[in-house]
């Protein structure tokens, strides 16, 4: 897979761009610094995975600590190996419950190594950055995972045993309210991601390579807000925009997402059936998907239409002039006629597609989920379904 090296560096990388918690051992590999808040530092990454090699020097001026020339190697693979050219905390605290509290983290040059390929990062920042005590991360308590308040990463890229795979120019996120321990709105962006479709498995990569693209240019952007006294969750906008093929947005805004629903969500988020359960008396309020074109439906139809020995015009009149007949099923004549009557304009003169579900009242899913088991063509009508073309 192109980014199968990424779960293999966890014990490095993930740790210190402070993404996850690591289990700290007893005993440290490294030789302590001398200043506290490089010790503490240290510590959360020398695990039982991996360990803190060597260091270049710990400079220290005022409230700022920078630790040169980092090297974190993977105890059970030999050639897997993490190393960051200059490491920068500012305002380091170890608080009363033994966590680190930094107020800004400053990575530059890192460099991950493993047999199957690696990655580079320019530079990270994180600030507000609360990672665990080694009581907690060893133990595995909630919270494990360190909070921060903004991340963001320039210059990514990413290889394979063969070289580079992907380039990412930035990837960013931000923390911007917390109820108690739990966030309550925020945002992230990836923003540049230059894919080789070459490196993407051979049948996507041949069926991309095929529509005329070499290589995949994505940003990706999201937000979204939790209001738990009133108990919803409103996610505006998540967009995967691809350079020359299309867009896709989504929005949502849910009701019934209380604070025991988010607690225990996160404590059954390994156990998918629990989490269903968990979500039955979730209500969708309103929902929105919509497809913006921007090269992507004219080429698959002219892929189509030559593989039919058609002209376009007529390959998409047979689309069009099926469409009655495969929504039959919905049994709904009204539903059905505007389905058709938007995939036909969208599918003759490519512009957008938008299918919305606006219910009077908000549904429950545990509702939604018994309609589709039992009754599936009454979905659009208990969820007032809707589409429109080319608005």
């Amino acid at each position: 897979m192109m980014f199968s090296c990424a779960p293999r560096f966890r014990t490095g990388l993930s740790a210190a761009v402070s993404l996850i918690a690591l289990q700290a051992t007893p005993a440290l590999a490294f030789d302590p610094t001398g200043n506290e808040i490089a010790d503490a530092f240290l510590t959360i990454l020398d695990t039982e995975e991996g360990t803190v090699e060597s260091y270049g020097s710990v400079d220290v001026s005022g409230a700022t600590v920078t630790i040169s020339d980092l090297v974190i190697s993977n105890d059970d693979e030999e050639k897997e190996k993490v190393t960051i050219g200059s490491t920068v905390l500012t305002d380091g605290e170890i608080l009363d419950s033994g966590r680190l509290k930094i107020e800004s983290l400053d990575l530059t040059q890192l460099e991950l190594d493993a047999d199957d390929g690696g990655m580079s990062l320019g530079s990270v920042n994180v600030t507000g950055l609360v990672l665990p005590s080694a009581e907690e991360a060893k133990a595995q308590q909630s919270p494990v995972g360190p909070g921060y308040r903004t991340f963001e990463a320039a210059t990514i890229k990413v290889r394979d045993e063969d070289g580079k795979v992907a380039e990412i120019e930035k990837i960013s996120s931000s923390i911007d309210g917390m109820d108690g321990d739990l966030p309550t709105s925020g945002k992230f962006a990836i923003t540049g991601a230059t894919i080789d479709v070459k490196e993407i498995e051979a049948d996507e990569a041949k069926s991309l390579t095929e529509l005329g693209y070499e290589t995949l240019s994505l940003d990706l952007s999201g937000s979204g807000k939790w209001n738990p006294d009133a108990a919803t969750i409103d996610v505006p906008e998540l967009k995967i925009d691809a350079k020359d093929a299309a867009s896709l947005t989504v929005s949502f805004s849910l009701g019934g997402v209380t604070r025991d629903v988010v607690t225990q969500l996160d404590d059954t988020s390994e156990n998918p059936e629990e989490a269903m359960a968990l979500l039955q008396n979730v209500t969708i309020t309103n929902a929105k998907i919509r497809l913006d074109d921007q090269s992507l439906t004219g080429r698959i139809l002219d892929q189509e239409a030559e593989k039919a020995g058609v002209e376009v015009p007529v390959y998409v009149a047979g689309l069009t002039g099926s469409l009655p007949l495969m929504l039959g099923m919905l049994q709904n004549k009204e539903l059905e006629g505007k389905v058709t009557e938007a995939v036909t304009e969208f599918l003759t003169t490519p512009g957008s597609l938008e299918l919305t579900a606006s219910p009077g009242t908000p549904v429950p899913v545990a509702q939604i989920v018994g309609t589709a088991m039992l009754a599936p063509q009454m979905i659009p009508q208990i969820l007032s379904i809707g589409i429109t073309a080319n608005q």
